[in-house]
């Protein structure tokens, strides 16, 4: 499945991707940055909210990275990809004040055969 960059604000562009999540009976569509450099997956807490999910009910851990280091909590939740359904974990993190939801590695990427072509500004994601 093919997915077009998206353009930012300033002009960027960035491999982004629509895709559904779940958690319990609630289900949402939002969309993330396919990061290769990050280890787990990263959600913004307002997606929590709409999914009903409580944060500190989950496993703390602590993140680091270029912007710093920020507390969060771990939670389970099952994502569909490309036709592809599967759970990863994710970091949800009042401190994570980066515009996109990130996909890590972390249960995602050895999903898919994925191909980042940067000349063109699209991801290509196929299953394995």
């Amino acid at each position: 499945m093919r997915f077009s960059y998206k353009k930012a604000p300033a002009g960027e562009y960035f491999p982004v991707i629509d895709f559904v999540v779940a958690f319990g009976t609630k289900v949402e569509r939002t969309s993330a940055l396919i990061d290769s450099g990050a280890t787990i997956s990263v959600f913004k807490d307002e997606l929590a909210e709409e999914l009903g999910i409580k944060i500190e009910k989950g496993e703390e851990t602590y993140l680091g990275g270029v912007g710093g280091r920020i507390k969060g909590y771990i939670h389970e939740l099952e994502i569909e990809v490309a036709g592809k359904r599967f759970t990863v974990p994710v970091v949800f993190s009042h401190e994570y004040l980066v515009s996109f939801n990130l996909l890590g590695r972390d249960r995602f990427f050895g999903n898919f055969r994925i191909i980042f072509e940067e000349r063109e500004n699209f991801l290509e994601i196929e299953g394995v």
